[in-house]
């Protein structure tokens, strides 16, 4: 991109407050680099009044980021980076017709539509109260639950915007990133097959008249709760989309918001978050295949460091500096627009139909595919002659009694799908004395042979808080 000035972040005079409000965590699953911890620490240093959290298509960084904004007095807005598609009503049309949409034949045919079913827009939502939260908290449970889909091992947990509306209350809409709907039309300039050869192209006039669709429809949506998301990553093409969005801003009377998509915490940073993006995809980091924001620009800003950033290239080109400001200070209105609200930060196991019931048979199965069910030898565990019917017995009735199995139903599962594809496990710690975690594949050792306590996992006295099979830190 043309550099067009030469400016420092030390010259910039205006006022320091920002607010950010599009940032991954490490929530964001080898993506996001820094901790809830070290953001709200960061916060509290440069006296920032409020923090956004937006993972992935979800929602995993809420407990943490909650509990460290309250213990550094800075307002928590929680939020999420939603995978959106509004094209799911002709995809059911196209199917129920009996067009397999998924088939290579139908989508070379039809590249450009195939495109828009089959791939998802990002939107930056954010909780303006506790309604907003429980909508959102909805939303994403749907997109687990209906949203499902993709192509080969990729699949988005994506949100409708049937759905979207139905449950608009209490939330605020950021037009997004880069890849998001309003974006996307502006820089989608060619249609590609599934191999990536250009099999056609958007001329200006449409990309600009699908965009303005699309702002047609949030804006009638969400009125004044959405607001015109710019970004300055350092791509191709992304300043002439951000001097396209502030135009079409003024046009349709819709107040801007600067957000720096932040990933990580320092510039730094960015190597490591890119072998973390290689890891996630299989690939390695020089691969042509590694999808990646080529850019050490997504860290967090302070708002003289944005400032540096919109003086020095072209994203200032014939834009007055008002329009900057403005973006900025509305990190700041949209903060006072959120009302801090208690959350509950105590996990949730997933209920489970016939739970216990579901740990008794499973454990009695493997204890006889393992022969001990029968198996008359007697261990002393915590000071208790036992065998191994005995043992098992024990630690069902504690588990039961604590309202565990659930999350022991859970955690075979996981391990077992890792397991099932190479994944090396290894869980270390307290857990190692439980037989009926030996028995579910969750560990490797049986402690009866080596007399290992099972009260030290759980023990009787223990209240219902959370358990921790702990895995092994990377290295």
């Amino acid at each position: 991109m043309e550099q067009i000035a030469s400016r420092t972040a030390s010259e910039y005079t205006g006022p320091s407050e920002f607010v950010h409000l599009h940032l991954h965590t490490l929530y964001s699953s080898l993506d996001g680099v820094g901790s809830p911890t070290q953001y709200v620490d960061q916060c509290v240093k440069r006296g920032y009044r409020a923090i956004a959290a937006t993972e992935h298509g979800h929602m995993g960084s809420v407990p943490d980021m909650y509990l460290e904004c309250k213990k550094g007095k800075i307002k928590y807005i929680s939020g999420c980076e939603i995978y959106f598609n509004d094209w799911e009503p002709v995809r059911q049309k196209l199917e129920k017709d009996g067009i397999k949409v998924r088939s290579q034949e139908w989508r070379e045919a039809n590249p450009e539509l195939a495109g828009r079913i089959t791939r998802n827009r990002h939107l930056t939502v954010l909780c303006k109260n506790e309604t907003g939260f429980h909508n959102l908290v909805k939303l994403t449970t749907q997109a687990y639950q209906s949203g499902l889909f993709g192509l080969g091992k990729k699949q988005f947990n994506r949100i409708w915007f049937d759905k979207l509306c139905e449950h608009k209350e209490g939330l605020i809409i950021l037009s997004g990133c880069l890849n998001g709907p309003v974006s996307h039309e502006l820089r989608f300039k060619e249609i590609t097959n599934r191999e990536g050869v250009v099999v056609g192209e958007r001329d200006l006039k449409t990309r600009i008249n699908d965009a303005v669709q699309y702002i047609k429809k949030f804006k009638a949506v969400f009125g004044e709760d959405y607001y015109m998301e710019l970004q300055m990553p350092g791509v191709e093409d992304d300043d002439v989309v951000f001097r396209t969005l502030i135009a079409l801003a003024d046009k349709f009377k819709i107040k801007l918001v600067l957000a720096n998509d932040a990933h990580y915490l320092e510039r730094k940073d960015f190597t490591l978050q890119k072998i973390m993006m290689a890891i996630a995809q299989g690939v390695t980091v020089d691969s042509p295949d590694l999808f990646h924001v080529n850019s050490d620009e997504q860290y967090f800003k302070t708002r003289g460091e944005l400032w540096e950033r919109f003086k020095n290239f072209t994203y200032c080109k014939g834009i007055d500096d008002g329009a900057f400001e403005s973006a900025c200070d509305n990190t700041l209105e949209i903060a006072d627009k959120c009302e801090p609200f208690n959350i509950d930060p105590d996990v949730k196991i997933p209920i489970i139909d016939d739970g216990d019931t579901k740990l008794r048979m499973l454990v009695a199965k493997r204890l006889h595919e393992k022969g001990l069910d029968t198996d008359t030898r007697v261990f002393i565990i915590d000071g208790k002659k036992v065998t191994y019917v005995d043992q098992a017995k024990l630690e069902i009735n504690r588990f039961i009694e604590k309202g565990f199995s659930g999350y022991f139903l859970i955690t075979r599962d996981l391990i077992t799908y890792g397991k099932n594809r190479g994944w090396p496990f290894s869980p270390r710690g307290s857990a190692g004395g439980s037989l009926v975690c030996y028995l579910l594949g969750i560990t490797n050792i049986d402690p009866l042979l080596f007399g290992l306590s099972f009260d030290r996992f759980l023990s009787p006295a223990r209240g219902g808080y959370m358990l921790d099979v702990k895995m092994p830190e990377p290295v």
